[in-house]
């Protein structure tokens, strides 16, 4: 019994441990039930953008305070999960974020530069998301290169089916942000049932 007292426990260091610190705050603030909301509001949001589009609507201001409420309420809702401290890494994962929001703002300017005869900046929003999910992918775990290659077949059926961009973006970015939220809270709720169970073997062996 002392061998097992007596064992070192060994940790993680450098990233490996900034990745375990974020993924514990994550479950345990219920990260992935933010997730789930922003996803929803963003198929809400959007939906409404394809309604004015399929009605001839090609104002850019009935589209722009759309997605500046979207953007918006992502923030609010992510907000209200957030408790302090904030782990190390969370600062360069949303740079990552930030920056898929900069290029998406900027693609879309270009294309109102040029003119929409094409709207070609939806498919690259797509495209866009790609990196973001691969990203994850690379930092966190390979699961996340599922929604990378979602967002991709997402672009493509944009490209192939572009009157129809705003429905296909919204509800894509609903199944990625809900499967990566649902993972999470699934996660959760499985740790939360593990750990009584996990507190009596430690007394029992402590007892032994």
């Amino acid at each position: 019994m002392s061998s097992i007292q007596d064992r070192p426990r060994e940790y993680p260091s450098g990233l490996a441990a900034d990745v375990a610190d974020l993924d514990h705050v994550a479950l345990r603030d219920r990260w992935g039930l933010a997730l789930v909301k922003i996803g929803w509001f963003h198929l809400v949001i959007f939906s409404f953008c394809q309604l004015l589009y399929g009605r001839g609507d090609r104002a850019e201001t009935h589209f722009l305070p759309l997605w500046g409420v979207d953007l918006a309420a992502a923030i609010v809702i992510f907000r209200a999960y957030l408790r302090r401290p904030i782990p190390s890494l969370f600062t360069p994962v949303a740079r990552v974020w930030i920056t898929f929001l900069i290029l998406t703002f900027s693609t879309a300017t270009m294309n109102s530069l040029v003119g929409f005869e094409t709207d070609w900046f939806k498919a690259v929003w797509a495209t866009l998301g790609t990196f973001g999910f691969a990203t994850m992918a690379w930092i966190f775990n390979l699961r996340f290169l599922v929604p990378a290659v979602q967002m991709s077949l997402t672009a493509m059926l944009i490209a192939r089916l572009p009157d129809y961009a705003y429905g296909i973006y919204g509800v894509s970015w609903c199944i990625a942000l809900n499967l990566v939220g649902l993972a999470l809270e699934r996660r959760r709720v499985v740790g939360v049932a593990s750990a009584p169970r996990s507190a009596s073997v430690v007394q029992t062996v402590e007892v032994g």
